[in-house]
């Protein structure tokens, strides 16, 4: 009994680094402790408490506009780089010289902006925070 004990709380472990699911109003993520998550309009913002990272998400309608209009227009608004196609339609562009990476992709019914921010030892925590994005 005491080794299945400990295995439960070995178990544990790792999913004590999350707190619960976060739902926002076009999708739902974890957000790690010591991380806080605000949505504000078609904008959830995650941030490192420390301000170490964060990351932003805006989603919505793209309201007639194409991915690639839609990514100039993002682009031009941050006073990023030139947005850059990859093969699949998505564009990426850089902000605050580099310091910011931003993706835009979506289609003719639904955009999503996504802006991550951060030293790099934050990547991978990033890098989970987007993985767990699960759209409703």
């Amino acid at each position: 009994m005491k080794r299945l004990t400990l295995f439960l709380m070995l178990m544990m472990i790792p999913a004590m680094a999350y707190a619960d699911i976060e739902e926002f109003r076009y999708f739902s993520l974890n957000v790690p402790e010591g991380w806080t998550a605000v949505e504000s309009g078609d904008v959830v913002s995650v941030s490192a408490d420390d301000k170490s990272g964060s990351l932003s998400i805006t989603a919505g309608s793209p309201k007639g506009k194409s991915i690639a209009e839609l990514a100039v227009s993002f682009s031009n608004e941050l006073k990023g780089t030139k947005p850059v196609s990859d093969d699949e339609g998505n564009y990426t562009f850089e902000l605050n010289n580099g310091i910011s990476q931003a993706m835009i992709t979506g289609d003719e019914d639904f955009y999503m902006l996504i802006i991550g921010t951060g030293f790099v030892s934050n990547g991978e925590t990033l890098g989970e925070i987007l993985g767990s994005l699960e759209m409703k």
